[in-house]
C-alpha cells in the first residue's frame, strides 16, 4: 500500500504547484471583466490587457503543469528538472498535434472534414492535444521528474563529460519523449474515448452527476487523490475545462453562439442550440454555499458543543478555520478537526455537498473560482459575463448555515461525539499525562515545529519532510514512534495516515512556514533532530582509509569547560566570515568562525576535510556536504564545505564518519569530489563555525592568509571556562593587593 499511496501524495503535492497559479488568471480576468462592465469604452483596452494576461495562465495550463510536477518530483527541486518537463510537453506535442498527425493521415486540413470523417476526427480527440491539455501534461512532467532523478548524477565518459550530470537530463527527457509520443499516439484515442465517456456519463446525468461528483470529490479529501478527479471536470483532460471555460467567460458565450454542433458547443448542445450559462460552473458553483457558510456554521456547533473549561480555546480555533473557510474557501483545518475523530460528521458533510453541488446545478446557479470557493473568488466571479444568478448561491449558504448548525450540533450530542473540546475527562487526563510525558521527552515541544516533530518520532525517524497547499507531508521510518496525541494537541488542525509511513499533519494556508521551521530543526540537529546519513569508509588516497577506520576516540563525553584550537579542516586561505558570498554566513548568523578557501593543488581532485578540533560527531546530513561536531567543553562546530551545495542532493560529497562517532582533530571527515564541483561552478569556500553563540565566551581573531590542513586558526574557550578564568584573575589580583598591603 505504502509504495502506492507515497507516489500518489508526491504527485497531489506536484499538482498543487501547478493549481496554484490558477488564482493569478482568476484575479486578471476578474478586474478585466470588472473594468469591461464598469469601465465602459475609455477603459476596454485596459480591459483587454488583463483578460489577455489571465488567457496566458490558462491557455498554457499543459505546459505550466508538464514543469510543475517535474520540479515537484524532482530529488532536489532543481530547475533542471523544470527545463526537462518544458522539453518534454513540448517534443509530445509538436509530434502528436492535431497538425502532425493530419500530416501523418494525409488530411490536407481537418476543419473541413465532413459528415462521418469529421465525427471520427472530433472522437479521437486529436484537437486537444495542445499547450492547455492538461493530462498531457502530467505524463510529460512524470516522465521529466522520473529522467532527472535517474540521470542527474551519471558520468559520462571525458570526451562528453559536458553533457554529464543535469546537463544530461533534458537530452535523456527529449529522446525518450519521442518515446512517450509513439505512445501517445496509440493509446491516446482510446484513453480520451474513456475520460471522455465518464465525463459524459456524469455530465449526462445532470444535476444527478455533479452531486455525485461533489460527494466522491469531499471523501477523496483524505487520501489526497481529489486532485485526480478534478483534473478530469476542472481542467481541459477531456473537453469539461469546466475553469478554464468559466474564467474565459466572454470567449466561451461568443463560442456558444458560433456553435453548429456538439463537437463545436462549450457547453451542452440540445440539438440546435448550445447553453453555456448555468451549465459551464456547475462543477464549482455548490462548493460555495458549503464553504463559505456551511463548515463555519459547523465550526459554530462544535465550539457550543465543546466543554465550557475549552470553549474558549476551542471556539478561537474555530474561528480561525471558519474565517479561512468563507474568505478563502481552504476547508482543511476545519474539515481536519472532525475527519477521523468524528467520521459520522465527516460523511454527512460529504452528503451535503453532494446536496449543494445538485441544487447549484438543478436550478443554473453558477460561479466559478480560480483558487476556491470563498468571498474573494466569489466576488471575481461575480463580474464574469457567464455567472448565472450567483447571488442564489448566498441565499443557499445561509441556508447551509443553519443546516450544518443543527445537524453538527445535534449529532455532536446524541452520540457523544469526539469533536474538539468534547472528549470525555478521561481522555483529557490521559491526554495530560502523554502530553507530560511528551513534554520530558522532547526538549523541542515549545513551538509548533518543535512539537510536531516529536510527535514524528524525532528527526530521526523522518525519511521525507514535504508540504502543499495545508498540510505536512512526511515519510516516516518507524510508524510505532509516531505519537498521533502529541500530533493532534501540537496546534495542528489535523493529522492523517494515509498509508503504514506516510504521515501528514494539517496546518493551513501558513504551512510553508512550519515546513521551513521543521526543516531547520532537522538540518541544523537541533535537539537532537538530525537526519544522519550512512557514511562510508570512502576511498582515500595515500592510505588516508586506515587512518580514518583505526583513529581511536579522543573526545570526553562530559562539558566540561575546556579551551580548544581549531584548525583549518583542509590546505588554503583563511578569510574572515565577512568575506563569505552567503548572507546567513557573514553576517554570523550562523555561528562565529572562520572560513576557508581551498588551495589550488588540493582542489585538483579530491579534497579531504578533516576534523578542526577532537569531539563528537553531531550531524551528517544525507546531503553529506557538512559535519556537526560538539567538543568536549560543549562547543558545536559545524564545518560547511562549500556554498549552496546542499542543492547538489549529495552529489560530489563522501562522509567517512558517522553520527555519535568521536574523532580526533585532523582526522578525515569527508571526501568530496572538488575538480569536478569546481568544474560545475560550486564555491567550495567552506566556513568553520561554533553554532551555539551563548556557551561561547570568547574566540581570537582568525590569522588570515594561507595555511596548512590541521594549522591553528582560532582559540575559542567556552562561556564557563571564560567565568572560571576570569574569577582566578580576580582572585590573583585581590592576593596581590592584599600583599601589598
Amino acid at each position: 500500500m505504502d509504495k502506492i499511496m507515497g507516489p500518489l501524495q508526491k504527485l497531489g503535492k506536484a499538482l498543487m504547484g501547478a493549481v496554484a497559479v490558477l488564482p493569478v488568471a482568476a484575479l486578471m480576468m476578474g478586474v478585466g471583466y470588472f473594468l469591461e462592465n464598469k469601465g465602459g469604452e475609455g477603459l476596454s483596452w485596459l480591459a483587454d490587457i488583463f483578460q489577455a494576461s489571465g488567457g496566458a495562465v490558462l491557455g498554457n495550463l499543459g505546459v505550466i503543469f508538464a514543469i510543475a510536477i517535474a520540479f515537484g518530483l524532482a530529488k532536489d527541486s532543481n530547475g533542471a528538472a523544470a527545463l526537462s518537463g518544458f522539453i518534454g510537453f513540448s517534443t509530445v506535442t509538436k509530434l502528436v498535434g492535431p497538425d502532425a498527425i493530419a500530416g501523418y493521415k494525409g488530411i490536407e486540413n481537418p476543419e473541413e472534414l465532413e459528415g462521418r470523417a469529421a465525427l471520427d476526427w472530433a472522437a479521437q480527440g486529436w484537437d486537444s492535444i495542445g499547450p492547455g491539455n492538461v493530462l498531457l501534461g502530467i505524463f510529460t512532467g512524470l516522465l521529466a521528474a522520473w529522467c532527472y532523478n535517474r540521470f542527474h548524477n551519471t558520468k559520462l565518459p571525458d570526451a562528453l563529460a559536458f553533457f554529464s550530470g543535469r546537463r544530461l537530463v533534458p537530452i535523456m527527457t527529449a529522446l525518450l519523449s519521442i518515446v512517450l509520443a509513439g505512445v501517445f499516439y496509440v493509446g491516446w484515442p482510446l484513453l480520451y474515448n474513456g475520460f471522455f465517456n465518464f465525463g459524459q456519463l456524469i455530465q449526462g446525468m445532470g444535476a444527478v452527476g455533479a452531486g455525485i461528483y461533489g460527494v466522491v470529490n469531499r471523501l477523496l479529501i483524505p487520501t489526497g487523490l481529489h486532485h485526480a478527479l478534478n483534473a478530469i471536470f476542472w481542467f481541459d483532460v477531456v473537453g469539461i475545462d469546466d475553469i478554464g471555460k468559466f474564467l474565459d467567460g466572454a470567449d466561451t458565450l461568443a463560442a456558444a453562439q458560433h456553435a453548429t454542433d456538439a463537437a463545436s458547443c462549450p457547453g451542452t448542445w440540445d440539438g440546435a442550440t448550445c447553453h453555456v450559462k448555468g451549465v459551464v460552473g456547475q462543477y464549482q458553483a455548490g462548493f460555495f454555499p458549503v464553504m463559505m457558510f456551511g463548515l463555519p456554521g459547523a465550526a459554530l456547533a462544535m465550539t457550543l458543543r465543546a466543554r465550557p473549561e475549552r470553549r474558549k480555546i476551542v471556539g478561537s480555533l474555530m474561528l480561525a478555520g471558519a474565517l479561512a473557510s468563507f474568505l478563502t474557501g481552504v476547508t482543511e483545518p476545519l474539515e481536519f478537526s472532525f475527519m477521523f475523530a468524528a467520521p459520522l460528521l465527516y460523511v454527512v458533510h460529504a452528503v451535503l455537498m453532494g446536496i449543494s453541488m445538485a441544487v447549484a446545478s438543478y436550478f443554473d446557479w453558477t460561479a466559478g473560482f480560480g483558487f476556491s470557493a470563498g468571498l474573494f473568488d466569489m466576488l471575481l466571479s461575480s463580474q464574469n459575463p457567464i455567472a448565472n444568478k450567483w447571488w442564489m448561491l448566498l441565499v443557499l449558504g445561509v441556508i447551509y448555515f443553519f443546516v450544518y448548525f443543527g445537524i453538527f450540533y445535534l449529532l455532536i450530542g446524541w452520540f457523544k461525539l469526539k469533536t474538539p473540546g468534547a472528549q470525555p475527562d478521561a481522555d483529557d487526563e490521559a491526554d495530560a499525562e502523554s502530553s507530560a510525558e511528551s513534554a520530558d521527552s522532547a526538549e523541542s515541544a515549545d513551538s509548533l515545529a518543535g512539537a510536531i516533530l516529536a510527535g514524528l518520532g524525532g528527526a530521526e525517524n523522518v525519511s521525507a519532510l514535504d508540504y502543499c497547499t495545508t498540510r505536512l507531508r512526511t515519510t516516516v521510518k518507524d510508524p510505532a514512534k509516531v505519537d498521533q496525541k502529541a500530533l493532534e494537541r501540537s496546534g495542528a488542525a489535523g493529522v492523517m495516515r494515509p498509508s503504514k509511513t506516510a504521515v501528514q499533519v494539517v496546518i493551513g494556508p501558513s504551512v510553508q512556514f512550519v515546513y521551513d521551521d521543521v526543516a531547520a530543526l532537522i538540518a541544523r540537529g537541533s535537539h537532537d533532530a538530525a537526519l544522519t546519513g550512512e557514511g562510508s569508509e570512502g576511498e582515500l588516497p595515500d592510505g588516508e582509509k586506515s587512518k580514518a577506520v583505526q583513529a581511536s576516540p579522543a573526545a570526553a563525553d562530559d562539558d566540561s569547560p575546556q579551551e580548544c584550537v581549531l584548525g583549518a579542516p583542509f590546505a588554503g586561505e583563511v578569510i574572515a566570515l565577512s568575506g563569505v558570498a552567503d548572507e546567513a554566513f557573514a553576517r554570523g548568523t550562523v555561528g562565529q568562525g572562520f572560513a576557508v578557501v581551498p588551495a589550488a593543488d588540493s582542489a585538483r581532485e579530491a579534497l579531504i576535510v578533516r576534523a578542526p578540533a577532537a569531539g563528537k560527531v553531531m550531524l551528517v546530513p544525507k546531503t553529506q556536504h557538512a559535519v556537526a561536531l560538539k567538543t568536549a567543553g560543549g562547543l558545536e562546530v559545524l564545518i560547511h564545505v562549500g556554498l549552496d551545495t546542499v542543492n547538489r542532493g549529495g552529489d560530489g560529497f563522501e562522509a567517512l564518519v558517522t553520527r555519535g562517532q568521536k574523532v580526533k582533530a585532523g582526522q578525515p571527515l569527508l571526501l568530496v569530489s572538488a575538480s569536478r564541483l569546481i568544474a560545475d561552478g560550486v564555491d567550495l569556500t567552506t566556513p568553520v563555525v561554533v553554532t551555539n553563540k551563548k556557551k561561547l565566551g570568547g574566540m581570537t581573531t582568525p590569522e588570515p592568509g594561507d595555511h596548512e590542513a590541521g594549522s591553528p586558526v582560532v582559540r575559542v574557550t567556552p562561556k564557563a571556562a571564560a567565568g572560571a578564568k576570569n574569577r582566578a584573575d580576580a582572585t590573583q589580583a585581590d592576593a596581590v593587593r592584599a600583599g601589598k598591603n
